[in-house]
């Protein structure tokens, strides 16, 4: 209570009444006194209504405004549970809405964030705005954030660290691979709208810039379902009388959607389009063909976890970025484009 008290230059007496839940504390002091005695690694015990000085020993992940659980986030919450466990820590899973605009003092928070010491540090994914990480902050709580989700800018704080997988360089790895075999006609089709499409994106600009090839893009999300979106994508490319040799879809489901759409138009794959996607596994079995950049989610998984251990204590200084490689997984729906003049399309 002393250390409190000092922190949060207050008598120990109004310490003592914060923590006891009397009536008679300003709203702002009482928040101030919590927050502070939630920094130094204080619980505050509903039950006894004292503060111990302890950890709870779980790891909170929150999936933000995403209300499914996909195949990518399930591997996601394997890894960080297999780490967890391995390191003798509990998970706590829990998923939230939350709007990005409202403002960070009558944001509405999860229960695992509202429950004083019931989770050391939380881990943040799904459709991530800043100012959940704020309010994160004013509760004095600690996170680590897959950075890959993130819809606007943050600023870095003790509180916060960062994991994330390199989409941006697996994909400039793509898009330099299809120009090794050729390909000159070479399109990016995804979501802008989506942070993880953006940064795909960049790594086929920056690759495209630096072989002086003009860019070809569809980032306008013709529907909600991804493999529906890709197939009109390529309807609306071939329709139009662009050129097209290759395909660099943001994920599988795109590149299916966009595979099946060069057949209703008599296009084969790779004998007259090459394609790569990009899956959120760490392997896959013969049952598809599909050359793409590949992320290990479990691994993402155990990295997150590590880095939420990792931060529980570390008030002193901001913890350097973890990054998970992204691999370009060769199959056979690439090939060198044909030099034969009358076979290019």
């Amino acid at each position: 209570m002393r250390e409190i008290a000092t922190r949060a230059n207050v008598s120990i007496g109004t310490v003592s009444r914060v923590l006891n839940r009397h009536d008679d504390v300003d709203t702002e002091l009482r928040e101030r006194v919590e927050s502070i005695a939630r920094k130094v690694g204080y619980r505050l015990s509903e039950r006894t209504r004292t503060a111990v000085h302890t950890k709870s020993r779980i790891i909170g992940l929150i999936l933000l405004n995403d209300f499914g659980l996909s195949s990518a986030q399930s591997l996601l919450l394997v890894g960080v549970e297999e780490y967890c466990s391995r390191s003798g820590y509990y998970l706590l899973f829990a998923r939230h809405q939350h709007p990005p605009n409202i403002p960070v003092a009558s944001a509405a928070v999860p229960t695992v964030v509202q429950t004083p010491g019931l989770a050391d540090c939380v881990i943040v994914a799904g459709n991530v705005h800043s100012n959940i990480l704020k309010t994160f902050e004013r509760y004095g709580l600690n996170y680590v954030l897959l950075k890959n989700h993130l819809m606007d800018a943050v600023e870095r704080t003790t509180h916060g660290s960062f994991v994330e997988y390199d989409d941006l360089g697996g994909c400039y790895q793509a898009t330099r691979y299809m120009a090794q075999l050729g390909h000159k006609h070479i399109w990016y089709i995804g979501d802008a709208s989506r942070p993880w499409h953006r940064n795909r994106l960049k790594g086929y600009a920056e690759a495209m810039a630096e072989l002086d090839l003009e860019p070809h893009v569809h980032t306008i999300a013709l529907s909600d379902d991804e493999f529906e979106h890709g197939q009109a994508a390529v309807f609306h490319i071939l329709e139009q009388g662009w050129p097209i040799t290759a395909i660099l879809a943001a994920s599988d489901q795109l590149a299916f959607g966009a595979r099946e759409g060069l057949r209703q138009h008599r296009r084969e794959v790779p004998k007259d389009v090459s394609l790569i996607g990009f899956e959120m596994e760490a392997a896959r079995g013969h049952a598809s063909n599909l050359t793409n950049v590949s992320v290990d989610m479990v691994e993402v998984g155990r990295q997150l976890a590590k880095a939420a251990i990792a931060q529980i204590g570390n008030s002193k200084k901001t913890a350097e970025d973890v990054v998970v490689p992204a691999v370009l997984v060769k199959r056979s729906t690439c090939r060198p484009l044909r030099r034969e003049e009358h076979m290019m399309l």
